[in-house]
């Protein structure tokens, strides 16, 4: 008779984390917690291993690499915070409404904002994408003015996400530095703490999110006709 040898495997790994059962949601969940403490450059699967008291080889039963892992910690990301598609107002109120759900998610987990920027699966957020591109159906575009549009609100949500958080709160010292070293009043005036550099952050994000959509309807009203 064989001998069971990866159940006993988990078996002691489950001991070694306190009874708690191993599973890709909770490597998922793991290393969400360690980037928000450490930062994603710091996270490898032996890192993490170590940080739950597991070897690491635990994790790669489930993620063959570092890549894999971000993506799942992304998904449980979104999970966790609770972003999901408005199911009432205009299509443009919805869509600005997931942009700012995004945007929250990323404020509260600002160490997921730049690998989000160079992640190359889509996996994490495809329902995001096809809820999207079905708002902006409904607003009248098709055909590639629905992925130009589409396009438009990815760069900028993923691009102004990884500018604000990214390496966060150093990189926001560091521009409110820069700030000051213009020498304009306007600038000093915005620069004085981080507090009043995030506000004009958000500013910012409202006021080009509605531009961008502003676009998208205008883009819309041209290719019907109307």
């Amino acid at each position: 008779m064989g001998t069971d040898t990866h159940g006993a495997g988990d078996a002691r790994e489950g001991a070694r984390t306190g009874g708690s059962a191993l599973s890709r949601e909770a490597f998922a969940a793991a290393a969400l917690e360690f980037i928000d403490a450490n930062g994603a450059d710091a996270l490898t699967l032996r890192a993490l291993g170590d940080a739950m008291g597991v070897h690491y080889t635990a994790v790669y039963r489930y993620f063959p690499g570092k890549d894999e892992l971000i993506e799942a910690a992304l998904a449980h990301m979104l999970e966790q915070s609770g972003v999901s598609i408005p199911e009432s107002g205009t299509p443009r109120e919805r869509l600005l409404a997931l942009l700012r759900e995004l945007r929250a998610a990323f404020a509260a987990h600002p160490g997921m904002a730049l690998p989000n920027l160079t992640a190359q699966d889509e996996q994490a957020t495809a329902a995001f994408v096809r809820g999207g591109l079905h708002l902006l159906e409904q607003m009248g575009l098709s055909g590639r003015h629905l992925v130009v549009a589409y396009q438009m609100l990815e760069d900028f949500h993923v691009g102004k996400t990884a500018y604000d958080f990214g390496d966060s709160p150093a990189a926001l010292e560091r521009r409110m530095r820069g700030r000051r070293l213009v020498g304009h009043p306007a600038m000093d005036e915005v620069s004085r703490s981080l507090d009043d550099m995030q506000a004009v952050n958000d500013e910012a994000f409202e006021i080009a999110a509605g531009a961008l959509l502003d676009a998208c309807e205008a883009m819309a009203t041209r290719a019907t006709g109307a």
